[in-house]
């Protein structure tokens, strides 16, 4: 019973993504008329596929982040902590450039 709850909500694709606490509890209330759940299992219901969606929601934004960093590496395209990682060795050069400048003067 719980996996067509949980299959009814990821249903929907990348449906993982925009599922609200009220869209959860919209078809728990839909499924308690029909009489597919029990009243008194609803909220444990509700709080059951929120931790799911949850979790489906961290892999699937994780997955995103990785194909996305895989094609910048692919377009040879910096990522940010790259970039940021250049700009601290790049600040430490000027600083070590000015301090020698500082002892020739």
């Amino acid at each position: 019973m719980m996996t067509d709850i949980i299959g009814k909500v990821i249903n929907l694709g990348f449906g993982a993504l925009i599922v609200t606490k009220e869209n959860i509890e919209e078809l728990i209330d839909e499924m308690v008329k029909k009489g597919e759940i029990k009243k008194d299992e609803a909220k444990a219901q509700v709080n059951e596929l929120l931790k799911r969606v949850s979790s489906s929601k961290q892999e699937i934004e994780s997955k995103i982040e990785k194909i996305v960093e895989n094609a910048l590496h692919k377009l040879d395209i910096p990522t940010r902590k790259e970039l940021q990682q250049m700009q601290k060795k790049l600040e430490e050069i000027i600083k070590r450039l000015e301090s020698r400048e500082d002892q020739t003067e």
